[in-house]
């Protein structure tokens, strides 16, 4: 039988098959079943420090595109990072890491683009014994209005300081997560490179519109009349997350960072 233990930037897991940030990685319930069904690893939902709350809204978060057989060919979400409380995850998160020691257990952040956030959820993050932590430059909507996600991601020089203080204030392993939404790949990952990160993963959702309710004029999926733009995912964006994963893998001053390839994989 084939050997497909993996060690990706000092992250061992018993395959290289882990489950991406999103719902099905959102808390302990979940990543247990996960684990079960056999994947090596998680990247657990994205975390942010405490302060103003998150909410995600209850109704449809989700716009479909459909082919001429029905099958999907794409999904846009409007789902934000956790709205459940920063304790409770950290607690769930240090239980499953003691159920389950040898699958990676790679913790999602986004915090505040200021030192002391970062320095504050980093120490917070290594007493669950998570194995590293991935952060998340790349959410193209809900969250840029407080300068996190794709408002980061966008902006190399934010990317490399960043960075440096994840570098400096944890001995974790990191992942910088990049936005798709950027005329060159290459300057965040090289940006990335510059701050000491371990390893680089995209791509992360697409901006965009799936359609619009014509009675509303609005985008859809609508909650009570009200719509907006979201993060495009699914089959379709497979193509684009190679060819970026391939800019990269090739680029003068990005050969040989390692990378972790997401977008678009449906099996």
């Amino acid at each position: 039988m084939a050997d497909l233990r993996s060690d990706f930037i000092g992250i061992k897991s018993p395959n290289p098959f882990w489950l991406a940030s999103a719902p099905p990685t959102d808390k302990e319930y979940n990543v247990r079943r996960a684990f079960q069904a056999g994947w090596g690893g998680v990247v657990w939902k994205t975390l942010g420090s405490e302060g103003p709350p998150v909410v995600n809204v209850n109704g449809p978060r989700y716009g479909v595109i459909h082919g001429n057989d029905r099958r999907v060919l794409g999904l846009n979400n409007i789902e934000l990072i956790t709205d459940r409380p920063l304790e409770v995850n950290l607690r769930e998160i240090k239980q499953v890491k003691r159920d389950y020691p040898d699958r990676a257990l790679v913790i999602s952040l986004m915090v505040p683009c200021d030192e002391d956030s970062w320095r504050r959820i980093l120490s917070q993050i290594e007493d669950t014994g998570a194995d590293g932590v991935e952060l998340n430059f790349g959410c193209p909507h809900g969250m840029s209005e407080r300068g996190m996600g794709s408002a980061v991601g966008q902006v190399p020089d934010y990317i490399e300081m960043v960075t440096r203080w994840v570098k400096q204030y944890s001995r974790m392993p990191c992942i910088v997560k990049l936005t798709p939404n950027i005329t060159d790949i290459c300057k965040p990952a090289e940006a990335a490179r510059r701050g000491g990160a371990d390893a680089v993963s995209l791509i992360n959702t697409i901006n965009s519109i799936t359609s619009v309710d014509l009675d509303l004029f609005a985008p859809q999926p609508t909650i009570d009349g009200k719509g907006a733009h979201g993060g495009y995912c699914g089959p379709a964006v497979k193509p684009i997350a190679l060819s970026m994963v391939s800019e990269i893998a090739r680029g003068a001053d990005t050969r040989g960072l390692p990378i972790s390839g997401i977008g678009g994989i449906t099996t």
